[in-house]
């Protein structure tokens, strides 16, 4: 019986030990088991704090979300208000354009009637029954920039002017072609030698007062009269006829001069001058003296 007993003992002993293993195996799963727990948890923690912190951005938006909302709904009535006055504005532009047809009854405007007048961009048009539109009023602005002032204008390049006729007296531009036809007019048949005003300068002696010395060397001669014109031009025969001196210088031709000699005579006999003197001679101061011999 204690065989028995002890034999039983030991399988007791075995089966004891074989829970205890299964029991120690047991208790690591349920160790690792626990840390599983324990690591879902942690996670299961932190995505609900994410969770919370989505849930409350999501809240924050929702509001921004329903003041938008709110500030839209305000703008639309507000916009629904303009709306309605822009459309109130534009019935009365209406009720006034169809009065006004009524009154001009849509004919076309003049000088002096109210009426449709068309649009225009011509800028050489002289039409007085269309209207300027901004364009042609550009395009003249554009070609008045182009032009010079009246008042002191400034020109560029090679402007030309029409050329006045010769005997213009008046306020027209003097051209080049026009100064250049008095001055060939003015020069003349002038010799070569004297086209120039230095040429003319030095032929007058470069006398600044040129015309005051000929008026005193003037006034230093014979003053022109009848008789001087009449002796002007006549040879010596014909001075002598004038003055009437022929007879005088007949009378001379037979006479000694004061102080003659009987040889100065004989030399005017010789020449035709006096006739052959005869007699005896002498020379005096009262003129030559004949006496018989």
């Amino acid at each position: 019986e204690s065989a028995t007993a002890a034999v039983n003992a030991a399988g007791d002993a075995g089966a004891s030990a074989t829970a205890a293993a299964a029991s120690e195996k047991a208790a690591a799963a349920s160790a690792a088991a626990a840390k599983i727990s324990e690591t879902n948890a942690a996670t299961s923690a932190s995505t609900a704090a994410a969770s919370a912190t989505a849930a409350s951005s999501s809240a924050s938006e929702a509001s921004n979300h329903a003041a938008a909302s709110d500030t839209s709904a305000s703008l639309a009535a507000q916009s629904s208000t303009a709306a309605g006055a822009a459309a109130t504005r534009a019935e009365d532009a209406a009720k006034r354009a169809e009065d006004i047809a009524d009154v001009i009854s849509l004919e076309d405007a003049s000088l002096t009637k109210k009426g449709i007048v068309k649009l225009s961009s011509a800028t050489d048009s002289d039409s007085e029954a269309l209207a300027a539109t901004p364009k042609a009023v550009h395009a003249v602005m554009d070609e008045v920039q182009t032009k010079a002032p009246l008042d002191s204008p400034v020109f560029t390049g090679t402007p030309t002017t029409p050329t006045p006729p010769d005997d213009a007296k008046g306020l027209q531009t003097a051209n080049a072609e026009f100064v250049r036809k008095l001055i060939a007019a003015l020069v003349g048949s002038v010799p070569e030698s004297l086209d120039t005003l230095q040429e003319l300068a030095d032929a007058l002696g470069n006398d600044p007062n040129f015309a005051t010395t000929i008026t005193n060397m003037i006034a230093g001669k014979q003053p022109l009269d009848d008789t001087l014109t009449a002796l002007s031009g006549k040879s010596i025969e014909g001075l002598i006829e004038y003055v009437g001196l022929r007879s005088t210088i007949d009378k001379a031709a037979g006479a000694l001069p004061a102080g003659g000699t009987a040889v100065a005579a004989n030399r005017l006999a010789s020449r035709g001058a006096l006739p052959a003197l005869t007699g005896t001679t002498r020379g005096s101061d009262g003129g030559l003296i004949m006496g018989e011999v």
